[in-house]
């Protein structure tokens, strides 16, 4: 027989997992491993059933687990948003023909106003939501990602907490939220000092920036954005993934030139480097094979076999 906890705003949650006991208190619901199996828990755990009267059109928002991914349009219709979804051949979180997942929080606007269910906690596994929606009746499901381990294994037989927060007001559920998570997470740095603020050439042109398009928006910044700090040089500047040190044609001044010019107009130069994965093409793979991890029978191991799939070139990104 499942167990029924009562939360705030008229919501309960259902938990059919004996081994999982439920504390609710003000505005969170706290679960802990209470059983004494040593069954491993799994990659979609499940903690909880929270029924919910809900239109289907009704419009929802809600977190990937990488930053590239977010979900909205509407319960009937969920629209995937970002060039890379989670369940893409990409990232491949979860499979494609999964239902879809709300990593850490969900927004439910209806004609009530706003529903927020959210992980409070991230003490040890990632948690998200899927919606279960029925004619009759509906569900918010809860899940932690066990990644197989052993709860034996565990310093701690405590999981994660959640809350659900309803406000007409938007701004109000995620200040909420937000105050919620800071009790649970203390600040780990002072939140009084100012946060950098820079451009990144990636979201802008990707791969097929130039040196040209850098100056071109570095001399944008010195008139109409002074209040950038730093400039990120992204992917797009080294002549294949792997030979970091050797630009590309269209860096033809090379990338120390162009970092001397960014330190003139006053900002912060910053790159990015992909140390662990190199082109088939490059230099440092064709010199030296034997730094690459290899499968039993010797042939180097793709990066897309093991990590994520969108990189450039992936028939020979090792």
């Amino acid at each position: 027989m499942s167990v029924q906890v009562k939360m705030n705003h008229g919501f309960t949650a259902i938990i059919d997992d004996f081994d999982i006991r439920t504390e609710f208190r003000e505005h969170e619901l706290f679960f802990e491993f209470g059983g004494l199996s040593n069954t491993p828990f799994s990659s979609r755990h499940l903690l909880a059933r929270i029924p919910i009267s809900i239109d289907p059109n009704a419009h929802v928002l809600g977190d990937g687990f990488q930053m590239l991914a977010q979900t909205a349009g509407s319960i009937s219709r969920p629209v995937q948003v970002g060039r890379c979804p989670d369940n893409s051949p990409s990232y491949r979180i979860y499979p494609s023909n999964a239902p879809t997942r709300f990593y850490n929080y969900l927004v439910i606007e209806d004609t009530h106003g706003y529903t927020l269910v959210g992980f409070t906690s991230c003490m040890r596994f990632a948690g998200f939501f899927e919606i279960e929606y029925g004619r009759r009746q509906s569900f918010i499901n809860v899940y932690i990602n066990g990644e197989e381990t052993l709860p034996q294994d565990w310093d701690s037989v405590d999981l994660e907490s959640i809350t659900l927060l309803r406000h007409d007001k938007l701004n109000q559920v995620y200040n909420q939220f937000s105050r919620l998570i800071e009790q649970r997470h203390p600040h780990r740095f002072d939140p009084q000092k100012p946060i950098p603020k820079g451009w990144c050439s990636w979201y802008g042109y990707y791969e097929k920036v130039s040196e040209d398009d850098i100056l071109e928006n570095l001399k944008v910044m010195g008139t109409e954005f002074d209040q950038l700090e730093y400039v990120l040089i992204d992917d797009g500047y080294q002549a294949f993934m792997g030979d970091w040190l050797t630009p590309s044609e269209k860096f033809s001044r090379g990338v120390g030139a162009l970092v001397e010019s960014i330190k003139k107009s006053g900002k912060k130069p910053a790159i990015w480097i992909a140390p662990f994965i190199a082109q088939a093409e490059s230099q440092v793979f064709r010199k030296h094979r034997n730094w690459f991890v290899r499968h039993p029978n010797g042939v180097a191991m793709k990066a897309e076999d093991v990590t994520y799939g969108g990189w450039r070139s992936t028939r020979g990104t090792c």
